[in-house]
């Protein structure tokens, strides 16, 4: 509830806002607070619940000021016939821009030629160069003080946007590889599953030379819809003067974290209160968070140490106690029930691991000590969270961001560690179709996660994911470098 009542003080604090101006086109008469960038990589089945989404939201958007938004749609055949909300049925990609709950078709232009007022192109938005043209056409043709983009569709943790027609999936590194610093965003917003990950905020920090965001939302688990009417609405405003200077009062003047924040507690309220549809595991299983990906610096450098001096007190098995298994576990660990979900969801909840161990006298005084350090920096990362009914002890702003600790030396059941399951948690940089790849799952590696700190081939673990291999690449004795190729 503290939450709540935070990000609604937020709002109510900033409640003044200009007259509605009158916007004809893509020319702005001043700069917008806002700018917010839907991509809906809806060529999938989350296409005909997003449609629906789309209702609420263009709901909500009329009556809030000083913000663009802007919607880059691929839809699927096969999963919905709306042709009301978006005004025509269509299966390929178009641009809309939503601002006060109209929808007006745009053209493309120079960013997406094939894109006009009337006509679509089949487009991959699980390319990544489909990203970064629509946050370049985003900011040239609507600039603001400040941006968003907003992720609608499946997540995996490592990857998310599968594209049915193009049989892609969008991978967090070659978000990373392929926009420019130029392309950074204030907010990096997913209304999907299982992506608030160590691993995907760290990538995403921002960098001199590299694209970045300040701020993360995400899901741990399985995720509801986002209340898009809801959270909109809450940044409308009833002032009526004609005083410009009014738009930096707006509800829409938020704060990057400020605003983060809010979304966190608009989701907050509408899961708690049953509003979300979900029953049962659906609800019981949910937790969101913002997160501060600068501070992800200084964390994963105290979370480094603290795995530097597991491996020298030999605790794999106590740690792996005290990690616990599936929705059992007393340790946060982000898995939905379902047959052999630890091999691909291997997600282990960062600070309440490092908490438990600083309180256990299973680990050595010297162990103790760094994951109470490691504990508190990776709380700074979190600026925002909450966790339902499954999480006893969940701290609201403390937990909730993951990061990955596979099960243990488990077996599937056809012979596979886990850890061979995973080719995508990697520092070096793999093919999607690798024929290595004993899953022949999808794969891109390239994780900063994974090598930063680490000095390979020395024998010595020098970070968390060179601790991980260390443990559980079994097939180090027999291949070089084990399953992934890596010698640490």
């Amino acid at each position: 509830m503290k939450l709540l009542l935070v990000a609604i003080a937020l709002v109510l604090s900033c409640c003044a806002a200009p007259t509605k101006q009158s916007y004809t086109g893509a020319t702005q008469p001043q700069e917008n607070q806002w700018t917010v960038l839907v991509y809906g990589a809806v060529d999938n089945d989350w296409e005909r619940p997003f449609m629906q989404d789309l209702k609420g939201m263009l709901r909500g958007l009329d009556g809030v000021r000083a913000m663009e938004t802007l919607l880059l749609i691929d839809r699927a055949p096969g999963y919905s016939r709306n042709a009301k909300t978006l005004l025509s049925e269509f299966e390929d990609t178009r641009l809309f821009r939503l601002t006060d709950g109209d929808v007006q078709p745009l053209s493309g232009k120079a960013h997406f030629p094939g894109i006009t007022e009337n006509t679509g192109v089949e487009m991959d938005l699980s390319d990544a160069s489909t990203l970064r043209d629509f946050i370049r056409y985003g900011k040239e043709h609507y600039p603001a003080k400040h941006y968003a983009i907003w992720f609608v569709s499946h997540g995996e943790g490592p990857y998310s946007c599968p594209d049915e027609t193009d049989g892609g999936d969008l991978f967090t590194a070659e978000i990373s590889d392929v926009l420019k610093e130029s392309d950074s965003v204030d907010i990096l917003g997913f209304d999907a599953c299982l992506m608030a990950s160590a691993e995907n905020a760290y990538q995403w920090r921002k960098r001199p030379g590299e694209f970045g965001a300040d701020l993360l939302i995400a899901a741990a688990p399985v995720s509801s819809s986002w209340p898009y009417e809801e959270l909109f609405l809450g940044l409308q405003s009833d002032r009526s003067d004609t005083d410009a200077s009014a738009a930096a009062d707006s509800p829409t003047a938020l704060s990057p974290t400020a605003f983060a924040n809010y979304i966190v507690g608009t989701l907050r309220t509408q899961i708690t209160e049953g509003k979300s549809g979900d029953r049962g595991l659906e609800l019981d299983l949910q937790s969101w968070g913002a997160f501060s990906t600068a501070s992800t610096e200084v964390a994963k450098r105290d979370l480094d140490r603290l795995a530097k001096q597991l491996w020298l007190d030999d605790a794999k098995g106590e740690t792996l106690a005290l990690r616990g298994s599936g929705l059992e576990a007393e340790t946060f660990v982000y898995v939905w029930p379902e047959p052999e979900a630890e091999f691909y969801m291997p997600f282990v909840d960062w600070v309440h691991i490092c908490e438990r161990i600083a309180a256990s006298d299973d680990f050595s005084k010297d162990a103790r000590r760094l994951a109470k350090v490691a504990a508190t920096s990776a709380r700074k990362v979190v600026t925002a969270s909450f966790g339902m009914a499954h999480y006893k002890g969940f701290t609201e702003g403390a937990h909730g961001l993951y990061l990955v600790f596979p099960e243990g030396d488990s077996i599937t059941e056809e012979g596979a560690s886990y850890w061979s399951q995973m080719p995508w948690y990697s520092p070096l940089s793999t093919e999607r179709a690798e024929a290595t790849n004993p899953t022949d799952s999808p794969s891109y590696g390239s994780y900063a996660w994974c090598i930063d700190g680490a000095v390979p081939g020395n024998q010595e673990v020098d970070n968390w994911f060179e601790l991980m291999d260390a443990w559980f690449d079994t097939e180090s004795m027999t291949l070089p470098g084990g399953v992934n190729r890596y010698s640490f």
